[in-house]
């Protein structure tokens, strides 16, 4: 087995802990999945370290930009770079479903602070969310939705975490790293009948 498969294995069982942990914490996730990019004249131009740069900023700004990440609860980004888009980020943000809805939404307006505030206007976004898909592990998922829960990991996760474009092994500065997430802080809700 390659070190990138047995990397991408690692991420893929990491990824799914972290989703299944999510989702025994909250009784509904809002799953929202968009890809972050350049424009073609910025993209080539830059390198893979811009992307996570952004991306950081991106993650950091969400204390400060409360409208839309209040009640997100976690993360997924993996990180690509191909010669036909150059650096780009396949995310998955996860809100509280009890407090949140309109996954589309959500998704257009991260992908315009994106645009307009992170990237100075070089960004460009793919709202996935928007698109329909005969099997969706987006948007509204609930606990006991173990369809939609299969989807999630297997479809969505699975396609994020696919080996073709990863970097893992790539090096640029040091070890390349393609996958950063949230950490569930298991602040569940004592009201109402626990999950089993």
């Amino acid at each position: 087995m390659s070190k990138v498969k047995k990397e991408n294995g690692r991420n893929l069982e990491s990824v799914t802990n972290y989703c299944r942990e999510l989702q025994d914490t909250y009784s509904k996730l809002l799953a929202v999945r968009i890809d972050l990019g350049y424009k073609k004249a910025h993209g080539s131009e830059c390198r893979l370290d811009e992307i996570k740069q952004d991306v950081k900023h991106l993650l950091d700004n969400r204390r400060g930009k409360r409208s839309l990440f209040e009640h997100q609860v976690g993360y997924v980004v993996k990180f690509e770079d191909t010669e036909e888009k150059g650096p780009h980020a396949h995310a998955l943000f996860f809100y509280d479903g009890q407090k949140a809805c309109k996954d589309a939404y959500l998704g257009d307006q991260i992908g315009n602070y994106w645009n307009e505030r992170i990237t100075d206007g070089n960004g460009v976004f793919h709202n996935c969310n928007k698109n329909r898909y005969d099997q969706r592990g987006i948007g509204m998922i609930d606990h006991s939705d173990f369809a939609k829960r299969a989807v999630l990991e297997e479809k969505v996760i699975g396609y994020m975490l696919k080996d073709e474009q990863s970097i893992d092994g790539i090096k640029q500065s040091g070890r390349e790293k393609s996958l950063t997430k949230g950490v569930c802080t298991h602040n569940k809700s004592n009201a109402g009948r626990p999950r089993k």
